[in-house]
């Protein structure tokens, strides 16, 4: 085998936990002794470099936190492109990347594995998420994503696959890991003196059910005098499990307890496998019971769901009383993931990125009394593109002013397919898109405002992306004032937004590319009989909603011209509330329900 260059991407951490996961520890030890240039990157500390501000739909970074640290990740890996990246399924960091290759813009020889692990929308649904953060919506999102334009999901027997994601998941071919047994730890022998919950301070680790068995114990008076510990992050929620909880719930314990907050994970490890400590690990990610059964002596994993069906208090609590009394190993046999076969099974699997084509392009330019931004806008459209030339159509919004269709020529030059609609009466927004997608010969069209204007290679790049998709955007780079002015900050967005789309404009802007077969049939722009707002995400959150493939450009292919001066002034810009009724009804129930139930009452709990 070649010596390859491997990525293994550690993802912004949503439950506290800070330092490598233990199973990409294991995998860089293994997989750097076969040879291979093996580098891990820890995605929430990926430097911005010469990248703008980067902006999103919703201004707080804590809700977008996937989304800004998965562009940056595209943009750092694209300086040297490896072989391989494996990444982990949760939080969807490998989103921007594959959106990048999936668009024909970088990575066409890298191949993207995806490691299982509890998805976004589970953890939402088991209560672990904060007070209207909306973060693992827009994670579910971008994991949707990762699962449909991937190359294989990597499952181990310890977790299993995130069978809750429905058809996107199989999609994807599944590789097994094998397992290979390895020598177990040294037992101690010590007696149990204190026993460590290891997890996060929530439910998904099993908090309330060991503090249930826990109880028992003492009742019974099977725990003595022994010392019990909460290790690992914990919050300070005014509505979940917190430290002002934990007092409540333990004011008349009588047995010697303490929580011990700490966030980095080798540090925990290292706690709770010191002589005389019994780790407990409560958890349905195969990752963390894993870590615990590699590098605590005396251990007891459950590898179970809390607060689901079934007596998981009663076994726990049998558990941990057997556990003080012997080694205190788990019955299960002392495995590790055997890379090398993993590695060659991962290989195996071919690159499913579809190939972009040359494709014949029509672009239309909406215009309304803007002449010299009209010039600026059209000078960037090249003549031909792969030796095809491009068509333009201006569609001038009933400017008041005579002889615009002369005008628009001549600012225009001398361009061999140029069509002017001239159009007398003003028209919604909608309609007047609708009809330069009507009059437009190619078989992909692009939209651009008057104000805005592509980027060198801009246009062909939308282009050769659409022939892929049904519909392309692109992320924006924005400007204020003059064309030259510098970069006032980067607009990102996901295409496919799924369920995080009813909330914000995660979708795009109208500045994209469509395949008129695709588009045209399904109603194109919405329409209505006046004007209404957001165009851009209503038409967006229709073409989704009626299943097209919505693709997104992660280089800018757009310079936009953002107005401050009138941005915040427009009527439609303030009726949001009605924007959101359009796009609920755009959506036709292509949501998931259950996930965005949990959220709402998440968002209620502020009022308690």
């Amino acid at each position: 085998m070649d010596r390859l260059r491997i990525a293994l991407i550690d993802a912004v951490s949503t439950d506290g936990w800070q330092g490598p996961t233990h199973a990409f520890q294991q995998a860089a030890r293994s997989l750097s002794g076969m040879g291979h240039d093996v580098m891990v990157i820890d995605a929430s500390r990926v430097g911005s470099g010469a990248l703008p501000p980067l902006l999103t739909a919703q201004n707080r970074a804590t809700a977008t936190r996937h989304m800004l640290a998965s562009h940056r990740l595209a943009m750092q890996l694209a300086e040297n492109p490896p072989d391989l990246v494996i990444a982990p399924l949760r939080g969807g960091i490998a989103q921007a990347p594959l959106m990048a290759r999936a668009c024909g813009e970088a990575f066409a020889k890298t191949r993207f594995a995806l490691w299982s692990n509890v998805p976004s929308r589970d953890r939402l649904i088991a209560g672990d998420a904060e007070v209207g953060d909306l973060s693992p919506v827009i994670g579910d999102a971008m994991e949707r994503q990762c699962l449909s334009l991937a190359d294989a999901l990597i499952v181990d027997d310890a977790s299993g696959p995130p069978v809750t994601l429905g058809e996107s998941l199989n999609q994807l071919p599944h590789v097994s890991c094998r397992r290979v047994a390895r020598p177990p730890l040294p037992g101690p022998a010590a007696d149990v003196q204190e026993i460590v919950l290891v997890g996060t301070f929530q439910r998904s680790s099993g908090v309330p059910e060991f503090i249930e068995a826990i109880e028992q114990l003492d009742r019974s008076g099977v725990l003595g005098g022994r010392l019990v510990t909460f290790l690992g992050p914990i919050g300070d929620s005014r509505y979940g499990l917190s430290k002002e909880w934990l007092g409540q719930r333990a004011a008349r314990w009588t047995f010697r307890f303490r929580v011990v907050p700490e966030s980095n994970r080798e540090a925990a490890l290292v706690y709770a496998g010191q002589a005389g400590r019994l780790a407990v690990g409560i958890s349905s990610d195969g990752d963390e019971i894993e870590a615990i059964r590699a590098r605590c002596p005396r251990h007891l994993t459950h590898p179970a769901r809390p607060m689901s069906d079934g007596d998981l208090v009663s076994g726990l609590a049998a558990a941990i009383s057997s556990a003080l009394h012997d080694a205190g190993q788990d019955p299960l046999p002392e495995t590790e993931v055997d890379w090398k076969d993993l590695l060659e099974n991962i290989l195996a699997q071919p690159i499913r990125a579809k190939k972009t084509t040359s494709v014949k392009i029509s672009v239309c330019v909406l215009h309304y009394d803007r002449l010299p931004l009209l010039e600026r806008a059209l000078s960037s459209i090249p003549e031909t593109i792969d030796g095809q030339d491009v068509e333009i159509i201006v569609v001038d919004n009933a400017t008041p002013m005579s002889g615009m269709k002369d005008r628009i020529e001549a600012v225009a030059g001398q361009r061999r397919r140029l069509k002017v609609l001239d159009l007398k009466e003003r028209l919604p927004q909608a309609a007047a898109c609708n009809l330069g997608l009507a009059a437009a010969e190619g078989d992909v069209v692009a939209f651009l405002d008057d104000d805005n204007f592509y980027v060198r290679d801009g246009l062909a790049r939308l282009a050769a992306a659409a022939s892929a998709h049904d519909v392309v955007v692109t992320n924006l780079e924005i400007f204020d004032g003059h064309e030259g002015a510098p970069s006032s900050g980067r607009l990102i967005f996901l295409g496919e937004a799924h369920s995080a789309g009813l909330f914000y404009n995660f979708f795009g802007d109208t500045a994209m590319a469509v395949r008129k077969a695709a588009f045209a049939p399904l109603g194109c722009f919405h329409e209505m009989s006046c004007e209404y707002p957001c165009l851009d995400w209503v038409s967006l959150a229709k073409a989704y909603g009626r299943g097209l493939r919505i693709g997104v450009l992660q280089w800018p292919a757009v310079r936009y011209r953002r107005d401050t001066a009138r941005a915040d002034i427009q009527a439609a810009k303030l009726d949001q509330a009605g924007a959101r009724a359009l796009v609920f009804n755009a959506y036709r129930g292509r949501f998931d329900a259950e996930m965005v139930a949990r959220y709402a009452q998440n968002l209620e709990l502020g009022d308690l």
